[in-house]
């Protein structure tokens, strides 16, 4: 994780999302308030990646968490998510407030600071777009802040039909789809954490291939009781009985150093627990790499 690109995107993000609300308090549009919200979140998810990956590194495995502190990382993510509904939930009764008692909204001032929100999304984006591939809680950000541009966009739009047609409905309008995009980005974060922490199939990891991949190596005869899981975005574990065949028994750590190998290069499992079985035999060979 690149530490300035992080820290530039919070600073920025923190910024934007002072303005955005300073700027939509003095100007009475709700969209601005939405969008600076929204920044909000992002600068939160952004404090909490850095700090779930500065806990994950420097807290090591012990007794009591074998597994070291990574699922961390998930559990940051899941409150992200909550939290974005919590903001959604906000903005669709202050908008339901809006319609019954219309407000002005500065056309001027909005589509001003919809402008510098605009650019400050479009750079904090730049900054943690490669940290996107690699972590859940800065992709869920990286998502946000590209839905931030595009609520930016929204906003400006919005403050062009109240200039030129006194049309105050669109502020309110606009703030209904900025909080249509944050119950879409919450949905979807909150399906992800809650898909790995209850241990599922890794997304993109087929089972099948997998089986189909171990049987292909030389010894080999049957493969079952495959379990893929994550605890965190980078780590993939499985576990699965191996059968051999009763000549190759011999060979059996060889062959499992092979399976291993294929299933990072392949999968990125970069943990694996292999139970070796014979051939034609009901119980195991007592074998475990």
């Amino acid at each position: 994780m690149k530490v300035k690109g992080l820290l530039g995107a919070i600073l920025l993000n923190l910024l934007m999302a002072l303005i955005e609300f300073i700027g939509g308090i003095l100007s009475g549009s709700l969209s601005l308030i939405s969008d600076a919200l929204h920044n909000v979140n992002d600068v939160f998810s952004l404090v909490i990646s850095y700090v779930a990956e500065a806990i994950s590194k420097n807290k090591k495995s012990n007794s009591t968490h074998t597994y070291g502190y990574r699922r961390v990382e998930i559990l940051s993510a899941l409150l992200n998510g909550v939290l974005l509904l919590l903001i959604f939930v906000f903005l669709i009764s202050e908008a339901i407030q809006r319609f019954k008692v219309p407000a002005k909204v500065d056309g001027v001032q909005t589509i001003i600071i919809g402008f510098i929100g605009l650019i400050g999304n479009i750079l904090g984006a730049y900054f943690i777009h490669e940290d996107a591939h690699h972590n859940l809680n800065i992709k869920g950000a990286f998502l946000h802040l590209i839905s931030d541009a595009f609520s930016s966009v929204g906003v400006i739009i919005g403050a062009i039909l109240i200039l030129m047609y006194n049309l105050y409905i669109a502020d309110t309008i606009i703030s209904l789809v900025i909080a249509g995009f944050i119950f879409y980005s919450a949905f979807g974060l909150i399906k992800d954490t809650l898909h790995i922490l209850m241990e599922g199939t890794p997304r993109g990891i087929d089972i099948k291939t997998i089986e189909d991949t171990i049987l292909k190596v030389p010894g080999v005869r049957g493969v079952h009781h495959v379990h893929v899981w994550q605890i965190s975005s980078k780590d993939y574990l499985l576990s699965a009985h191996i059968v051999l065949d009763n000549q190759m028994i011999s060979s059996a750590e060889n062959i499992t150093s092979q399976i291993k190998n294929l299933l990072e290069e392949n999968f990125e499992i970069n943990h694996s627990t292999l139970e070796v079985e014979l051939e034609g035999e009901k119980k195991e060979c007592q074998c475990e790499y």
